[in-house]
């Protein structure tokens, strides 16, 4: 056989191959991103299976089998409260980097800076048609805050941190403001109220309908609409669901609030948990369960899922006062500790052979945090990351799909200083991890504290006293980024003009 002949019988083996990769390459996936709210670690099936938590009885056979089906993230972190995490999470920049440590007030023009690109804008860019539906809770002051104008087509949800699950009010929250939902202006000094459901910049009104089958079911709108008018246009979906965060607190005028809401015949499924705030909670978190099921099956029935990346992922621990069990870990949501910033999440593909992956069905243990999500979806999605401020997300693609190394191995949880201002302490406040060894820095009464997550997960054992070369190691994170933060972006006074009654009764912007 002469080398030309080879040369042509190679060739002729090796372009379908080539053309079957350059054609795999290039398919960009949809993106399904499924954002639980106040959703405990220890509040899902299979950690509580994992962790011999055997006294929970939650039940989530759909997440547990989308979970089961991709890749488990067991070393994955977000922020230790909402906003924080969405911002995080949609500019793929830490906490003192956009400058919002805590949740946003309803009534405060406060915001997500309007020079943050987000991940959305990225993904227009890239060719996508982009959808958010449900919380959005990174501010509202004016059109340019809202998700139509931050890189999503379509929206339609709820613009502040809760809402009744099913009359859709906002119960205005003040945060650590005085009359900051004008209580001194009510005939009873509660806080006021207003409907808070919208569809792109328009509300709607008198819808009763559960917020986790309504969310759901507009997303099983778009999915639909999106197969049938855009077939070949690769969607990003995002879902920052309502649940399982509480519904509106109690007040004499409306004693329909509950803490926690959900259909009757969820809590009928748990009516041997004697706690009702519990039993109630559990309920809520089946639901939501069954939403991740109805959302997938509606991708298969629509012929998009073997085309789906579908991410799930909590955005902050649970709230233990409201019964959310984080076990086996320690802390609650707002804290620091393991229990309000290391997180449930997986990532499910629908046909992982399509996009390279060969490690469904797998734990992974690498270092991940909120802000990876960003570069790591745009670098299968063909995203550029140009004309981003400095991103403080790394790509964890090849972790995630290959089992390679992590490029991760420092999470900045948070750094807020006196001078940032807003809620940040006057003695500081701060928390770094690098590979297994955690240090916390005035959470609550904690003075300066260190942990081998290695060993003590729970952070039971400060080694601060034994280790004073790692505090230090450490601590020079701290200031180093304390040197790049920004100010607080997230206590700036309620304003008037923001009041619903001045707007037909609907939370909406007033500048």
């Amino acid at each position: 056989i002469t080398s030309t002949t080879r040369l042509i019988k190679m060739w002729s083996f090796l372009l379908p191959l080539m053309t079957l990769t350059t054609a795999v390459s290039a398919k960009q996936p949809h993106v399904v991103f499924f954002l639980a709210d106040d959703y405990g670690f220890g509040d899902i099936g299979y950690h509580a299976e994992m962790y011999g938590h055997h006294l929970n009885p939650v039940m989530t056979p759909n997440l547990d089998r989308l979970a089961a089906e991709g890749v488990k993230l067991e070393n994955y972190y977000i922020a230790p409260v909402c906003s924080p995490t969405r911002a995080s999470l949609l500019t793929g920049r830490y906490l003192m980097h956009h400058g919002i440590h805590v949740p946003l007030v309803d009534s405060s023009p406060s915001g997500l800076p309007l020079d943050e690109v987000t991940w959305a804008t990225k993904m227009q860019e890239a060719g996508y048609a982009t959808a958010a539906i449900g919380k959005w809770h990174l501010g509202f002051k004016s059109w340019a805050h809202t998700p139509t104008e931050r890189g999503f087509d379509y929206y339609m949800g709820y613009y502040a941190g809760s809402t009744d699950y099913w009359n859709h009010e906002s119960l205005c929250w003040p945060g650590s403001f005085k009359n900051g939902c004008f209580e001194n202006t009510t005939s009873d000094g509660e806080a006021v109220t207003g409907v808070d459901l919208h569809r792109n910049r328009e509300p709607i009104f008198n819808n009763t309908e559960y917020s986790t089958k309504l969310f759901t079911d507009e997303a099983i709108e778009v999915i639909n609409n999106h197969s049938q008018t855009q077939p070949d246009k690769p969607l990003f979906l995002y879902l920052p669901y309502q649940a399982v965060h509480v519904g509106n607190i109690p007040e004499p005028d409306h004693p329909s609030y509950a803490l926690d809401q959900a259909p009757q015949e969820y809590i009928d499924m748990y009516l041997d948990v004697k706690d009702v705030q519990r039993r109630n909670l559990s309920a809520m978190i089946t639901v939501m369960d069954t939403a991740a099921k109805n959302v997938t099956e509606a991708l298969k029935a629509a012929g998009m899922w073997e085309d789906t990346i579908f991410i799930f992922s909590t955005d902050n621990g649970g709230p233990t006062n409201d019964k959310a069990s984080n076990y086996p870990l320690k802390g609650s949501k707002g804290q620091l500790w393991e229990g309000g910033v290391r997180g449930t999440g997986f990532v499910t593909f629908g046909a992982p052979d399509r996009y390279g992956v060969t490690t469904n069905g797998t734990i992974n243990h690498d270092l991940m945090h909120i802000t990876d999500w960003f570069p790591t979806i745009c670098e299968i999605a063909g995203c550029g990351l140009n004309g981003t401020k400095p991103l403080d997300g790394v790509s964890a693609w090849k972790s995630i799909t290959s089992n390679t190394s992590s490029l991760r191995d420092t999470i900045v949880h948070d750094v807020c200083f006196a001078w940032m201002k807003g809620d940040c302490p006057k003695n500081n406040k701060a928390a770094v991890q690098k590979g297994t060894f955690k240090l916390v820095m005035n959470q609550g009464s904690s003075g300066t504290v260190l942990y081998d997550l290695s060993v003590d997960p729970g952070e039971s054992t400060d080694i601060s006293k034994d280790n004073p070369d790692k505090v230090a190691e450490l601590m020079a994170i701290v200031y180093k980024y304390n040197s790049t933060a920004i100010p607080s972006q997230d206590r700036s006074p309620p304003v008037a003009g923001a009041d619903p009654r001045l707007h037909g009764g609907v939370w909406m912007p007033w500048e």
